[in-house]
């Protein structure tokens, strides 16, 4: 087992976990690449990771990031406990929202082409130049 454990996050409800932490779970369970990530067997089931781009980085995030999705019978909550039992994850934050990015908004409310949010930039990027 790693003596560095990998980080695992909630956040709006999902959960994520880091290259360190797929590098611990290789260590005891099977896992498998898939072309956006990795599947963890575990059990009756697997833990699907599929890689995450373009975002943030997290707090004590090591390498890449990957959202969890329980598949066949694995339960995403039974297996967290586990890991963290094992000491192959540690807690890495609950948010509501991305660290690091504004809130989502429903639509783009009176922003225009100087807004720095997510949806404006890339609503007014697309075929302007910017200087």
């Amino acid at each position: 087992m790693s003596n560095q454990p990998g980080s695992i996050y909630k956040i709006g409800g999902r959960r994520y976990v880091d290259s360190q932490a797929v590098f611990n779970l290789a260590d005891a369970h099977e896992v498998v690449a898939q072309h956006d990530g990795w599947r963890v067997m575990v059990g009756a089931g697997a833990v699907h990771c599929a890689r995450v781009e373009d975002r943030p980085e997290l707090p004590r995030q090591r390498g890449a990031l990957y959202e969890l999705s329980a598949e066949g019978g694995a339960s995403l909550k039974a297996q967290r406990a586990a890991w963290l039992s094992q000491g192959l994850v540690q807690p890495g934050g609950t948010f509501d929202t991305w660290p690091g990015e504004p809130p989502a908004k429903t639509g783009c409310g009176g922003c225009g082409k100087t807004c720095g949010c997510g949806p404006c930039r890339l609503k007014h990027a697309a075929g302007e130049e910017h200087s």
